[in-house]
């Protein structure tokens, strides 16, 4: 379940072939001065390797392996160039200090040239291949409700995934041959059989609240057409599962949704490892951020609040006090917003760098909370949104986390509708929870702090 979203089978085959061809640019520009040691070589590999990932690095920070752009779009030149750009700034920066450190004196600048050029044409080809080449997977969408014709906009922006909508098939013979979002709907269901055949489909997703073609569903299932669930490919492609016609029987019985306490474990090992580690290194900089909070405004420089974690126990949640003192005392417990006018003028550089959260590392110390997970909310909001949001108790069935796969995916969100979004990405990754989907978290979660978008 881990290759979903972001990590799909061709996005990390196109990364891993992407890699092994610019090893392969940096070995053939290699100056040839006879037979070298295989120390000397691996050394060469090694610093090949660095120049690499370096260039990845930046390209995967300015969203140079999100496919589903198109090869003239603004965004994707304007990323694929400063990515590329970026790389080759630190890369110089180095070789100028230090010039034997990465891959010598000889033909560096031509290497990087070479790099800039193919990694150009390579991505530029695999757009052209995403969006025009590569072999589509027909669906049929049984069905015009809001899930299906959220399903069928999601598709038309991933088209890296190699699918394609055919149409939708419903019972209401007034929306024969109207466009639902961009595909029509073909027919009745009572033709599915004739619509199948004439438009070679592959694949039948159903999202349908009334009577199902039962028998002519299993008839087409048993002649090689693959019958799903619109619910499943919805999660696969956008990395979330709907809410709305979400079934309890799909959650018990279906895959997912089962912890191995081994995962549990290992995630607790490690946010305290990376914890502490984390602490210790920035310890020298937490005088500096207590004193310009101090010397900005009146108040403590910790903000102490009541969150609500596993099992729904509560517990006490430290951060860097961003905003004025008593904030919230003639309000009471309200959002807080992407421009709050409670923000100190410290407060707002600190929540840009996501400073004013470090202290929950002491959380994770004691054990209230994880590196990755579900972000703990406030008890107030919990009580309204359990009353208001179905299944938002299942955020509790883990420990909260300092980020989660709904930070890197939705951003901020101040509302009910923003939490129903956000419940959304968490169901699926308490669906899907493991250690690979924590490393993606925070790889991405790197990537917000670097580039300072998010939530």
């Amino acid at each position: 379940m881990f290759f979903l979203r972001y990590l799909s089978f061709q996005k990390v085959g196109a990364v891993i072939l992407e890699h092994a061809l610019l090893i392969t640019c940096v070995l053939v520009l290699k100056p040839h001065t006879g037979v070298q040691a295989p120390d000397a070589l691996a050394l060469f590999l090694c610093q090949a390797f660095v120049v690499v990932c370096t260039f990845q690095m930046f390209l995967h920070l300015r969203d140079g392996y999100e496919f589903g752009t198109k090869p003239w779009e603004p965004k994707f030149i304007l990323g694929l160039g400063q990515g590329v750009l970026l790389a080759c700034a630190l890369l110089s920066l180095v070789h100028m200090l230090i010039p034997d450190l990465i891959l010598g004196s000889g033909r560096f600048a031509l290497t990087l040239l070479t790099i800039s050029l193919v990694l150009a044409t390579w991505h530029f080809s695999l757009r052209m291949y995403f969006g025009v080449s590569s072999r589509r997977s027909k669906v049929l969408i049984i069905g015009t409700g809001p899930l299906a014709r959220a399903l069928v906009t999601e598709i038309l922006r991933h088209r890296e995934y190699g699918l394609s909508v055919c149409g939708f098939v419903d019972d209401n013979p007034s929306l024969v041959g109207v466009s639902i979002v961009n595909p029509k709907v073909l027919g009745l269901s009572t033709e599915l059989r004739r619509i199948v055949a004439d438009n070679s489909v592959d694949q039948e997703l159903q999202d349908r609240r009334g009577r199902l073609p039962v028998d002519e569903l299993l008839e087409l299932k048993m002649s090689g057409v693959r019958v799903e669930e619109a619910t499943a490919l919805y999660e696969r492609v956008t990395g979330k599962i709907s809410i709305e016609n979400l079934k309890p029987s799909w959650m018990l019985f279906g895959d997912g949704f089962k912890v191995s306490p081994w995962v549990l474990i290992g995630k607790q090992i490690v946010s305290f490892s990376v914890s502490l580690v984390l602490l210790l290194l920035f310890l020298p900089l937490l005088p500096l951020i207590a004193l310009l909070i101090a010397l900005d405004s009146p108040g403590p420089v910790f903000f102490r609040q009541e969150r609500v974690g596993q099992d729904g126990k509560i517990f006490t949640l430290w951060k860097f006090r961003s905003m004025r003192k008593d904030a919230e005392r003639n309000t009471g417990p309200v959002w807080a917003t992407a421009h709050d006018h409670r923000v100190t003028r410290v407060g707002k550089y600190l929540r840009r760098l996501r400073l004013d959260e470090f202290p929950q590392l002491f959380n994770i110390l004691k054990g209230d909370m994880t590196l990755v997970g579900p972000r703990p909310e406030r008890p107030k909001f919990v009580e309204e949104l359990s009353n208001t949001i179905p299944f938002y108790y299942l955020r509790h069935s883990l420990k909260p986390g300092v980020t989660g796969w709904a930070q890197i995916n939705y951003g901020y969100g101040n509302s009910v509708e923003d939490s129903v979004e956000k419940l959304q990405y968490d169901l699926f990754y308490i669906k899907n929870v493991s250690c690979a989907l924590d490393l993606l978290v925070i790889l991405h979660t790197v990537k917000t702090l670097l580039v300072r978008k998010g939530s």
